[in-house]
């Protein structure tokens, strides 16, 4: 496994790439979804983002409608172990 350390903040792209149009290019299945933080406000950058129903694992899988080729995939994910109402 390569690794390497970068400076680049993740939502900044390096110059000369373009983000695939995956709203319109996937469909995406996901275990659970809070009521008003469906998983399409994380994956199209809507302030709020994807909050689970359910607690324990999660899975969030897309697919996509034909063979894509991926140089990179970012995902920032945060888990509160707070309860919420």
């Amino acid at each position: 496994m390569r690794k390497r350390q970068i400076s680049t903040p993740p939502s900044v792209r390096p110059s000369g790439e373009s983000w695939l149009d995956a709203d319109g290019a996937a469909s995406v299945e996901v275990t659970s979804e809070e009521n008003g933080y469906p998983i399409e406000s994380a994956l199209l950058g809507v302030e709020g983002g994807w909050r689970a129903a359910d607690a324990g694992t999660q899975t969030i899988r897309l697919i996509f409608d034909e063979p894509q080729r991926l140089r990179s995939s970012n995902a920032v994910i945060s888990a509160r172990s707070e309860r919420r109402a």
